[in-house]
């Protein structure tokens, strides 16, 4: 695998940007991550070793357009800035950053695919069941990393009682197992489920007894001030949990 020539052409790309800032040092970090997990849901799914090296250089460029964002617009907020993953696209295929990753075209509609649908709502449709399997494996990777962040991050550990309602929308997708579309996300609290949501939209069996042995949603409910508020979402997402790993055995 050619994964040291790789991460060498990203650390020298990340090196464009402020060495500093917080918000770079963490997309660098999760890139990493993300590429972990996806080494682990590809020998979880007993992949070759191409599509093992086709994984890891998705997750390892899937946040390439991150990079950017910050710069310009100082924020990963993407209403009013721009979608991270067209971007990760632009400068990837149109400015021929890729080539300096891989010199041949192989795989270059794996990557394209993997990078451009990774932050989507849903994953395009007519792919074949190659492209959307990695497709699958980063989605799932990213996800895993940002619900295991989601344990320590301030807004959660460190806020406050909020008050405010729980959207219809984001309450009629909780409850349909599906995960919210951030359209619907009006309030504090509606970001709370929004990102619990994440569960819904995971396709591996891996992703579910990952979340479940390391206790990530009980960790992130233990950090609730109102969980009164909360506990009919979080036990509806455990349930769900628990159900998919059962379905494994």
């Amino acid at each position: 695998m050619n994964t040291d020539k790789w991460n060498k052409v990203f650390d020298d790309y990340v090196r464009n940007y402020d060495q500093t800032d917080k918000d770079i040092i963490y997309k660098y970090n999760h890139t990493y991550r993300v590429c972990k997990q996806s080494a682990n849901i590809c020998d979880n799914l007993h992949l070759n070793d191409e599509q093992k090296e086709v994984a890891y250089l998705i997750a390892l460029l899937h946040d390439i357009g991150r990079f950017y964002q910050d710069k310009v617009y100082n924020t990963y907020i993407e209403n009013g800035s721009f979608d991270h993953g067209d971007y990760g696209i632009k400068i990837l295929f149109e400015d021929r950053l890729i080539r300096k990753f891989i010199k041949s075209d192989k795989y270059d509609k794996y990557i394209y695919l993997g990078v451009k649908n990774h932050n989507k709502y849903a994953i395009e449709k007519n792919l074949n069941e190659e492209e959307l399997l990695q497709c699958k494996i980063v989605r799932d990777a990213d996800k895993l990393d940002i619900l295991n962040n989601a344990i320590n991050v301030a807004k959660i550990n460190k806020r406050e009682n909020d008050y405010s309602d729980i959207s219809d929308e984001v309450r009629k997708a909780c409850f349909s197992h599906k995960m919210v579309n951030k359209k619907y996300r009006k309030t504090n609290n509606d970001s709370v489920i929004t990102l619990l949501s994440l569960v819904y939209d995971l396709n591996f069996d891996y992703s579910f007894i990952y979340i479940k042995e390391n206790n990530i949603i009980n960790k992130i409910y233990e950090n609730i001030k109102d969980k009164d508020k909360f506990k009919p979402y979080f036990d509806e997402i455990n349930n769900y949990i628990e159900k998919r790993c059962y379905d494994v055995k």
